[in-house]
């Protein structure tokens, strides 16, 4: 258990952060405010994971939910070989390719976005039309290699841990991978015209 000391006025208040494992342990016994400290600690990744895939903030908060209500309901068969939040993932990725044949389609930019390179917009502004061209090319690619892309570079995954998130071997994610960021790049070139910044 990782221990701080926190200072508040003359006393001195020792706080602790369970550890992963402590708080799974006391899950497994039914206690709801360590699977509420799992759900805190893990939401804001799931959630980003969900919003990444599917491209809509209310079926990604839907994913998100949906996710730990499924983590809760099978928590016993957890049986840590990997980590939780490996788990977690595996979990919300099931939940957005269900979302996914559902919708059958990632919502993709509006037909009359118009990228307009020739405007000074600013530092915020920049990184908000790279967002949008990013999730209009990921609207593009096929489930798969947007899952491994997703999964390899926006949330930094290891090899290891996205095939077992996935349940492929490691040889298929590096290959899907290569495939992923070739399509990727040829995607941007027909939307965007120039070359991956």
């Amino acid at each position: 258990m990782r221990a701080e000391t926190i200072a508040v006025s003359s006393t001195t208040i020792l706080f602790c952060e369970a550890s992963e494992s402590e708080l799974l342990a006391r899950c497994r016994t039914g206690d709801l405010e360590a699977f509420a400290q799992l759900v805190q600690r893990y939401r804001d990744r799931i959630f980003n994971l969900a919003l990444q895939l599917l491209g809509n903030r209310d079926d990604a908060e839907d994913v998100a939910q949906e996710t730990f209500l499924q983590a809760f309901e099978h928590l016993s068969e957890f049986r840590g070989d990997a980590q939780m939040l490996t788990w977690l993932y595996r979990i919300a990725v099931n939940a957005c390719k269900m979302r996914m044949r559902q919708r059958k389609f990632v919502e993709p930019l509006p037909e009359d976005f118009e990228p307009a390179e020739e405007i000074d917009w600013g530092a915020i502004e920049e990184r908000w039309l790279l967002k949008r061209r990013i999730d209009a090319v990921l609207a593009k690619l096929s489930e798969p290699l947007r899952l491994v892309l997703v999964l390899r570079e926006m949330h930094e995954l290891s090899y290891d841990e996205i095939a077992s998130v996935l349940g492929i071997p490691v040889g298929t994610l590096r290959s899907r991978l290569f495939e992923a960021r070739r399509k990727f790049a040829q995607i941007w070139r027909e939307m965007f015209g120039d070359e991956i910044r």
